[in-house]
């Protein structure tokens, strides 16, 4: 790497060069070996942590158990569902190319209205990649 590089803070000015040196001595240009790279970096910090917490929940759960569920499944199972606030969730949807009072939004809320609250977790798994609203509210969902 860098001489002396652990010495050299990173500033707006020198942010770019960092990346570039980062980007091209550090990570390798095969997807295949940065992958493992990424991967070796991890598990090397945690891996004993990973390795008994691991350890620990099998001991609870068997995990020829867990086989048949996908990780969204185990999320609804371990987590359970939380009572997703509707007027948080409307308050704090950013709409693009249309306007909250179109018959098309309302149709949806509408919609998401009846759901049960299964489904609505759903549906949020659908558009975040999570069933579980963040502890600060739907306000901090980016998006």
């Amino acid at each position: 790497l860098k001489p002396n590089g652990r010495n050299i803070p990173v500033t707006e000015e020198n942010k770019k060069e960092y990346v570039r040196d980062c980007r091209t001595k550090i990570y390798p240009a095969n997807v295949v070996e940065r992958r493992l790279y990424v991967n070796w970096r991890f598990m090397r910090g945690i891996e004993a942590q990973f390795l008994a917490l691991q350890k620990g929940f099998n001991e609870l759960i068997p995990q020829h158990l867990l086989k048949p569920f996908d990780q969204k499944e185990l999320e609804l199972i371990i987590g359970g569902l939380d009572k997703i606030d509707l007027n948080d969730w409307k308050s704090n949807t950013r709409l693009k190319h249309c306007m909250a009072d179109s018959n098309i939004v309302k149709w949806f809320w509408q919609a998401v209205e009846t759901f049960d609250e299964e489904r609505r977790a759903r549906l949020l798994q659908f558009v975040t990649g999570s069933t579980r609203v963040p502890l600060q509210g739907f306000k901090a969902l980016q998006g």
